[in-house]
C-alpha cells in the first residue's frame, strides 16, 4: 500500500487573515517595546508592619504619618503612593525630557508638576523645544 501525501494550499482569503494576525501582534509588539523603552518610572513598596496581636489601622509613610487604607496620595519625593493590606507602593511622578539642544538650554525642577523643564540658559523665562519627555 502506497501513503499518498497531498500538499495543502492556502486560499487568499487565508493567507492575508495570517498575515493581517501577524502585522496586528508586530505592531502591539514594538508598541510595548516602545511603550517601556521611554518609560524609566521606578515604583517601591514597604511592607505592613503588624504588631502580633494587634490589626493594623491603616500605613505608616516614612514621614510617620498614618494613612488609611486604599487611600492614595502625592508625596515630596514626587512620588504617587497608595496603602493597601499589602503595605505602601510608591511609583516617581518625576518627568526628564530628553532630545533638546543642552548647548543653549539648561533643565531646571518644577516642584509642582514633578518635571524637568528645559529653558534657555540666557533667557529663563522661554522654553525650550523638548521632544520627549521620560518618567
Amino acid at each position: 500500500m502506497r501513503a499518498v501525501t497531498r500538499e495543502r494550499t492556502n486560499s487568499p482569503v487565508e493567507e492575508r487573515g495570517c498575515q493581517d494576525t501577524m502585522n496586528s501582534i508586530l505592531g502591539v509588539l514594538l508598541t510595548w517595546t516602545i511603550v517601556m523603552t521611554s518609560c524609566d518610572a521606578y515604583c517601591y513598596v514597604s511592607s505592613l508592619k503588624v504588631s502580633p496581636g494587634s490589626q493594623p489601622e491603616g500605613c505608616k509613610d516614612l514621614q510617620g504619618v498614618l494613612r488609611s487604607f486604599k487611600t492614595q496620595w502625592k508625596n515630596e519625593a514626587c512620588e504617587i503612593c497608595d496603602c493597601s493590606y499589602n503595605g505602601i507602593t510608591c511609583c516617581s511622578l518625576m518627568m526628564t525630557p530628553i532630545g533638546y539642544d543642552e548647548n543653549k538650554c539648561k533643565a531646571i525642577f518644577d516642584p509642582e508638576t514633578c518635571t524637568h523643564i528645559a529653558v534657555q540658559k540666557e533667557n529663563p523665562l522661554k522654553p525650550c523645544e523638548v521632544p520627549i519627555y521620560i518618567g
